[in-house]
């Protein structure tokens, strides 16, 4: 079954998370995917916990599909053999700042030369432009920049990063996304573009409701604990039990629901409860008559109350327990493949998302550092054995 990105060479010269979860999204959906890596060192998401036999598990997750060259892009030869594989690509994609991409030779315009309709994703912490554009930038310091670590935590207490670098997956998936559209629009017009995006920018975008009310005059967004500030309620809830619910009464049809599975349609008329933005200005007197409601259920008791009225809540999961999940086995939402380094089946996520006709394919995980090396040169460049021995001999690959 023929995939939908079936025929798209990529070069991956990305690092860490962000730039290579972009093309690892595209290989799941047929792209070939090279990576390009740094000769005996190679994505320093290599060397990241957990680890087992030294092997960077999830560098085998972001890195899926993929095949690994090495190739020392600092160096004169090493600009020239990756030049060389521009030419026979469709999209070159790396997240080194400006000032080294212009250093080494390898900027947007060092590539058209090699080939004119290349598409080129240059994803950065601050992107291409403005004072800020040579900073180097990671999702900690994309998600303080914007605003975001501000708003997470208590009120009384020091801002709190979120639990996962989600600047890097949403770096990924708007770089996959952007990748996918110059694609198309190449279909049609034949030329390759520069797609400049900023790690900081694809998370903001991600936030619609952070800067709209800020910005017209109304309160900046301050850090609130569990609840959400403009919906009630809409919180973390223990139950009876000690298990902990999440639950996000974020329509008035829900909140209604609600009352009734804990016995208290009274409160869908009253006044100080009977629209969202009354139930936002007294959630302190709102919360007093529902918590002593929640601990007399434990959670069991209340998500199955919940689901069967049409009340969107869960139990707070750890990653384990979610995986485990009925749910999740029974969608697939995770695959085994099998790792030749480890010797045995590894698991990771599914392909998302799932397409009816051209569906995605997990294929492997990470390769090991420069698995492809010899092959990409031999069969994209035509070089010889001696040629590739000179170049390991001068450490280029």
């Amino acid at each position: 079954m023929r995939q939908i990105l079936e025929g798209v060479r990529i070069l991956d010269a990305g690092t860490v998370l962000a730039a290579p979860g972009a093309s690892a999204l595209l290989g799941d959906f047929g792209a070939e995917v090279i990576k390009i890596e740094q000769p005996g060192e190679g994505d320093p998401l290599r060397s990241y916990s957990p680890q087992e036999d030294g092997q960077g598990l999830v560098n085998k997750v972001t890195n899926r599909g993929k095949k690994s060259v090495t190739l020392d892009l600092g160096s004169k030869k090493g600009r020239t053999v990756f030049l060389g594989l521009v030419e026979q690509s469709d999209v070159v994609i790396m997240n080194y700042r400006l000032p080294t991409v212009q250093k080494w030779g390898i900027d947007y315009e060092d590539l058209r030369a090699a080939k004119n309709d290349i598409v080129m994703l240059h994803l950065t912490g601050y992107g291409r432009t403005g004072p800020y554009a040579h900073r180097p930038g990671f999702a900690r310091v994309s998600e303080a920049f914007i605003g975001l670590t501000s708003t997470t935590g208590y009120p009384d207490r020091a801002p709190v990063p979120s639990g996962y670098a989600i600047a890097d997956a949403m770096g990924g998936i708007f770089g996959a996304f952007s990748v996918a559209m110059a694609l198309l629009e190449h279909k049609s017009s034949g030329e390759g573009q520069l797609i400049d995006l900023a790690l900081y920018e694809s998370l903001a975008k991600s936030l619609d409701g952070m800067y709209i009310g800020a910005i017209e005059g109304h309160d900046v967004p301050q850090r609130s604990g569990t609840s959400n500030p403009s919906i009630a309620p809409h919180d973390i809830y223990p139950m009876g039990d000690g298990e902990f619910v999440s639950l996000p009464v974020s329509t008035q049809n829900m909140y209604a629901r609600l009352c009734e599975i804990v016995s208290r349609p009274d409160l869908v008329t009253d006044e100080r409860f009977a629209t969202n933005q009354a139930r936002v200005t007294n959630r302190e007197a709102l919360d007093v008559i529902l918590r002593p409601l929640f601990l007399e259920l434990g959670a069991e008791e209340f998500l199955c109350r919940a689901n069967a009225a049409g009340v969107a809540a869960t139990r707070i999961n750890d990653p384990l327990e979610y995986f485990k999940d009925p749910h999740v086995t029974e969608r697939g939402s995770f695959e085994s493949i099998w790792d030749a380094a480890l010797n045995r089946e590894i698991t990771m996520q599914s392909v998302v998302p799932r397409y009816s006709r051209t569906p995605g394919r997990l294929t492997k995980p990470g390769p090991e550092l420069g698995d492809d090396t010899d092959e990409i040169l031999r069969t994209l460049l035509n070089m010889t054995d001696s040629e590739r021995q000179q170049l390991r001999r001068d450490r280029v690959i």
